[in-house]
């Protein structure tokens, strides 16, 4: 299994499409997914993204700014995220934090959910990115 790797300027399209085919479906209250973020500090960028393109499945998909990471999860909820995330902070050796936004709890759009996550990233770890 492994997950695709984006380029960051089509995470907006990206979900807003995910939730458009969520809708046209009729499952958009019945499919949750969530968007996770990790910080590598001072890991090797280059083993890092295939080191997680491999252990994602195959539709997660990973995004990469500078030296960070967001995955979009398809089918997983808050739960589930906080599992995936906590076991790749551990494998980081990072403290845990909570960088996760899901739909449809925390908005129903990209720029609502991606703002909402970016707050989340300045307040856990300090760091200024924009992601919308």
């Amino acid at each position: 299994m492994s997950s695709i790797l984006f380029s960051q300027k089509d995470l907006i399209s990206l979900i807003d499409h995910h939730i458009a085919l969520l809708e046209r479906f009729g499952i958009k209250d019945e499919a949750p997914f969530s968007v996770i973020f990790f910080n590598l500090e001072d890991k090797e960028i280059a083993q890092s993204v295939d080191i997680f393109s491999r252990i994602l499945r195959r539709t997660d998909a990973l995004f990469q700014i500078e030296n960070s990471f967001l995955v979009m999860l398809p089918g997983t909820d808050w739960n589930g995220a906080t599992e995936v995330l906590s076991g790749i902070q551990e494998f980081l050796s990072q403290d845990p934090k909570d960088n996760i936004v899901s739909f449809p709890e925390d908005g129903d759009n990209a720029n609502t959910l991606l703002a909402k996550l970016q707050n989340l990233i300045e307040d856990n770890t300090k760091l200024t990115l924009k992601l919308c």
